[in-house]
């Protein structure tokens, strides 16, 4: 759990430390924990440093802010070891009085990131980046922004922001001065495929360890929404969360149209009859990407890692949270927990980076190269952490705390284990899904719903002003980037581009339109 926001000043690292209306206050510093009634925290208040633990809570763990003076060291360090084996989200924020380091340790179920800026004095730290960001001048870190756009892992402290820095699943992050170092967790290698027992059935394994894993906490059933996207992640979740909370559960997804839409729609009323689920549907074509209304449009407001339709969830959220809904349980995650080991599946041909590479010049390929690195190497998948560290804010804002069941070491390590057979195509959690819905059709019949069509709206009917968006945008530095191939793209036949052409461009106007600030240079 990283909601926390703090200023921190060196000056006062020695200064007495006071908890007042929830906020910790030593001189003219603070650090305060969002509140949330699944979210604790603990003080551990000695003459050597200041401890912040924040706590995603079990469900009989006691909830508020606690302050603890421990008469030994070793028994703040006790505390602090028993906080790291906490099986669901911490995070443990240090302020060393003898050494002046500070330093911002994680855990590897990591739902949403705090963010950094240091200077000479002192250190400014938010889980909502945009007010780090806020009547400050910005400049671009150039390795990892051309890694983003080149579309490669860039799950780094280092954001595409220099000097913005951001908080990493399992990592450590110290901070003296102006200087930001990293400790990445140790290399966790992945389990490797294993045999199944004699009887022993992954399916139920799968489905209940996604039960107990949203069990734990405390949940209520009035004040939790269930993403239900008629696919077979959230569909999972979605009932796993039906069991635990009974009927009435309030649940919500976009629908495509055509096709694609009709099947989408039996499936979301098969969910509905068997979860019964008070449901809301928003059709995705009312909210096509970068229109006037977008929060793209707006500097720093969309994270370029976010999911293609943050247009659509904008309204959901604001929506969930005048319904009175404070937690999220969500399908994240679930593309990404099935490992593949080698000489199971045919190898990446590796057209879609060349695709990439074809709008880089040399040098910019050079540095994209460059910007993916260090990153921790944990059971995992980056993408489904940066994806859920851009999606975190716009959930935060409205007081709403995500629940990943899938984005859990515990269930990768498991599901990573299973024979090839199992993980390959995702038939344990097809068949799991059978055997809850007693009907195959996440086996016989699904196709998986595609943005695409949406995407493409948003692209024709934005296309004057995201071509002036390419014109302007400090990010495409000629050293780097072929400009006009981009905006050549831009200007052609969208819907008849490859799915490497459409994605690439689409990344590089989000990527434009995050930094873009109208007429000022960055």
């Amino acid at each position: 759990m990283e909601m926390l926001t703090a200023d921190i000043h060196f000056s006062d690292l020695h200064a007495p430390v006071d908890i007042i209306d929830g906020r910790i206050l030593f001189g003219a510093s603070h650090i305060t924990p969002f509140p949330h009634r699944l979210l604790r925290a603990v003080v551990v208040d000695t003459d050597d440093a200041v401890t912040v633990a924040c706590l995603e809570r079990f469900r009989d763990d006691p909830d508020g802010l606690d302050l603890v003076r421990p008469e030994q060291a070793r028994d703040a360090a006790d505390r602090l070891d028993t906080i790291r084996s906490h099986l669901l989200d911490w995070s443990i924020l240090t302020i060393d009085r003898v050494s002046g380091l500070i330093s911002y340790e994680a855990s590897l179920v990591h739902s949403a990131p705090v963010f950094f800026r240091t200077a000479a004095s002192h250190v400014a730290i938010d889980w909502d980046s945009s007010r780090l960001l806020r009547d400050t001048s910005v400049s671009i870190h150039w390795p990892v922004m051309m890694a983003q756009i080149a579309g490669m892992l860039a799950y780094t402290p280092q954001t595409p922001i220099a000097g913005l820095y951001r908080s990493l699943a399992g990592a450590t992050l110290t901070i003296h001065g102006a200087t930001v170092d990293a400790r990445l967790p140790e290399a966790m290698a992945m389990p490797g495929a294993q045999d199944l027992l004699q009887d022993q059935s992954a399916e139920d394994l799968l489905y209940e360890t996604v039960l107990l894993l949203m069990a734990a906490r405390d949940f209520d059933s009035e004040r939790t929404a269930v993403e239900l996207s008629g696919g077979m992640d959230s569909a999972l979740i979605a009932l796993a969360a039906a069991d635990i909370s009974g009927p009435g559960l309030l649940s919500y997804g976009a629908q495509f149209r055509g096709a694609m839409g009709d099947a989408q729609r039996s499936r979301r009323d098969l969910l509905c009859r068997r979860g019964q689920f008070e449901d809301i549907v928003v059709p995705a074509n009312r909210f096509p990407p970068f229109g006037p209304g977008s929060a793209r449009r707006t500097p720093f407001g969309v994270w370029p890692q976010d999911e293609n339709y943050p247009e659509l969830f904008e309204a959901i959220f604001d929506m969930l949270a005048r319904a009175g809904i404070d937690t999220l349980a969500s399908g994240f995650g679930g593309d990404e927990l099935y490992a593949v080991y080698t000489g199971e599946e045919a190898p990446d041909d590796g057209s879609s980076a060349a695709t990439c590479f074809a709008y880089l010049t040399e040098r910019g390929r050079h540095l994209a190269l460059q910007g993916g690195a260090p990153r921790p190497q944990i059971v995992l998948a980056e993408t489904s952490l940066l994806a859920t560290a851009a999606r975190s804010q716009r959930l935060l804002r409205r007081g709403i705390w995500p629940i990943y069941p899938y984005i859990n070491p515990i269930l990768a390590r498991f599901v990573a284990s299973l024979p090839w057979e199992y993980r390959r195509d995702r038939t344990v959690l097809r068949r799991a899904l059978t055997d809850r819905l007693g009907d195959p059709v996440f086996q016989r019949d699904y196709a998986k719903e595609s943005f695409r069509e949406v995407a493409i709206r948003g692209l024709v009917e934005n296309r004057d002003y995201l071509q002036s968006v390419l014109s302007r945008s400090a990010v495409l530095d000629p050293d780097l980037i072929h400009r006009d191939r981009i905006s050549a793209t831009l200007a052609s036949d969208i819907e008849s581009l490859s799915d490497a052409d459409f994605g690439f461009v689409f990344r590089v106007l989000a990527i434009c339109c995050f930094f873009d600030a109208g007429d000022q240079e960055l």
